[in-house]
C-alpha cells in the first residue's frame, strides 16, 4: 500500500511542464537548507530531474538557449517526492506529482495513440484524487499574440478547451462527499515570465498586463471550477513563475501550421537569449507549488487537531476508520503526519531511546511544514 498526497499538471504540449517540476523541486530545495529536512525522490524521479538538469546545464555551458531543445515528456510520469528529516525515512512526507503528454488531453489524439488510450484511466484517475491542479501557462503565447490570428491560435496553443474540461472533472470529484472536506487548490502558473518583470533580473514592467490576461482568458475555466464545486471552497492561486530566471524573450515567431483538423492555423516558437554571461540559473516564484501543497497538508492536520479536540477519543476514532479506511486525503495524513509510519516500525525496535529520537525528528519535519505553509507568498503570488 502506498499513500502519498497527489497533485496533477494540466497543460497542453510544448507549454513546458517538465522545465516547471524541475524549477519547482529547485526552490524547494533552496527553501530547506538548513532545515534538517531534505527533499528525497525515488530512483525513476531522479533519472527525470537529472536529465533535464543536465541539458539545461549544456545550454549553460554553451552560452546558447533553445528552449525547444529542452525536451518534454513522451509518457505518463510520476514525479514521486518527499519531504524527509534527515538520517531516517520513516520521518516523510510523500507527494506524487502526475506529468504526461500534453497531447494526451485531446480526446482525438489520444484515440489514436495506442500508448495514451491505454495510460489515460490512471491519469485521469490521478487528477481526480489531487489536492492540487496545477495549469501551466506559455506567458508570450498570451502576450506576444498581437493580430487577430495570432490571438485566434491561442485557444488552440494553450489547449482552453482542453483544459477546461479536465478542470471541470476534477472540481467534480473534489466535490464529491468523499473528497469535499479535504484542500483543494487550484494554480494557475505562466510560466518563463522573465521577460515581463524587473524583479529577478529583467527589466520588463508587464506583470499587470499579464495577470489581466491571464484573468480573461481564463475565466471560463474558473467559473467551470466553481460551478462544479458549489458545495465546497476551492483556493484559486496566480504564480507567474520566471522557470529560468536567466533568459530573456528577443522574438516570438508565429508560423504558418495546420491544426489537428487540417485547418490554417498558428504554431508559436519564442527565441530568447541568455541575460547574463556568464548565466545563473534562478527561478522566481516555483516554490508556490510546495508551499501550497505543504498548507494543504497542515490545514488537513489543523482540522483533525480540531477534530479531536471536538469529540471524544473513542468517537473520533471510529469516524475516523470509516472515513479514511487508509487511503485517500486523511488516511495518508493519519498515516504519515501523525506519527503511525514512525510507530508501527518504533514498536518493533523496543528502544525508548529509538522513540524518542524518531518523535523529535517527526515534530522538526512538522515545523518546516508548517514554517513553509506559513511563510509570505512571492510578491508575485495572488489568491483570487
Amino acid at each position: 500500500m502506498t499513500l502519498s498526497f497527489k497533485a496533477s499538471m494540466v497543460g497542453p504540449s510544448r507549454v513546458g511542464k517538465t522545465t516547471l517540476l524541475t524549477a519547482i523541486l529547485a526552490e524547494t530545495e533552496t527553501m530547506l537548507a538548513g532545515s534538517g529536512i531534505s527533499l528525497v525522490m525515488d530512483e525513476a524521479t531522479e533519472m527525470r530531474v537529472r536529465k533535464n538538469r543536465k541539458e539545461l546545464r549544456r545550454a549553460v555551458e554553451a552560452r546558447e538557449f533553445d528552449s525547444a531543445s529542452l525536451g518534454g515528456n513522451q509518457e505518463m510520469a510520476l514525479y514521486d517526492v518527499g519531504l524527509q528529516a534527515v538520517g531516517d525515512s520513516a520521518a516523510s512526507i510523500p507527494f506524487s506529482i502526475l506529468d504526461y503528454p500534453g497531447g494526451w488531453l485531446d480526446p482525438s489524439k489520444r484515440a489514436r495513440e495506442p500508448l495514451a488510450k491505454e495510460n489515460w484511466p490512471a491519469c485521469e484517475t490521478h487528477i481526480t484524487e489531487s489536492l492540487m491542479l496545477l495549469v501551466p501557462v506559455e506567458a508570450a503565447v498570451l502576450m506576444e499574440a498581437v493580430t487577430p490570428a495570432q490571438r485566434r491560435a491561442v485557444a488552440d496553443l494553450l489547449g482552453f478547451e482542453d483544459v477546461q474540461a479536465m478542470a471541470r472533472k476534477w472540481a467534480g470529484a473534489r466535490n464529491l462527499p468523499e473528497h469535499r472536506d479535504e484542500p483543494a487548490v487550484l494554480v494557475l502558473a505562466p510560466l518563463k515570465c522573465e521577460k515581463y518583470f524587473d524583479d529577478n533580473g529583467g527589466k520588463g514592467r508587464e506583470g499587470a498586463r499579464l495577470r489581466q490576461l491571464v484573468r480573461e482568458k481564463y475565466k471560463t475555466i474558473l467559473d467551470a471550477v466553481h460551478e462544479e464545486a458549489k458545495d465546497r471552497s476551492v483556493r484559486v492561486i496566480y504564480a507567474p513563475i520566471d522557470t529560468y530566471g536567466c533568459v530573456d524573450l528577443m522574438e516570438g515567431e508565429w508560423i504558418d501550421t495546420l491544426d489537428a483538423y487540417g485547418d490554417p492555423t498558428l504554431d508559436f516558437r519564442g527565441h530568447y537569449r541568455f541575460r547574463e554571461i556568464p548565466p545563473e540559473v534562478r527561478p522566481k516564484a516555483a516554490g508556490t507549488v510546495m508551499q501550497e501543497l505543504c498548507r494543504c497538508v497542515v490545514s488537513g492536520q489543523d482540522a483533525a487537531e480540531r477534530q479531536r479536540a471536538a469529540a471524544a477519543s473513542a468517537t473520533y476514532r471510529t469516524a475516523l476508520e470509516r472515513k479514511t479506511e487508509r487511503k485517500g486525503f486523511w488516511g495518508a495524513l493519519d498515516y504519515y503526519v501523525s506519527g503511525e509510519a514512525l510507530d508501527n516500525r518504533n514498536s518493533r525496535l523496543g528502544s525508548r531511546q529509538v522513540m524518542t529520537a524518531a518523535a523529535r525528528r517527526r515534530e522538526q519535519l512538522k515545523a518546516v511544514m508548517e514554517r513553509i505553509a506559513r511563510q509570505p507568498a512571492d510578491e508575485r503570488v495572488e489568491e483570487w
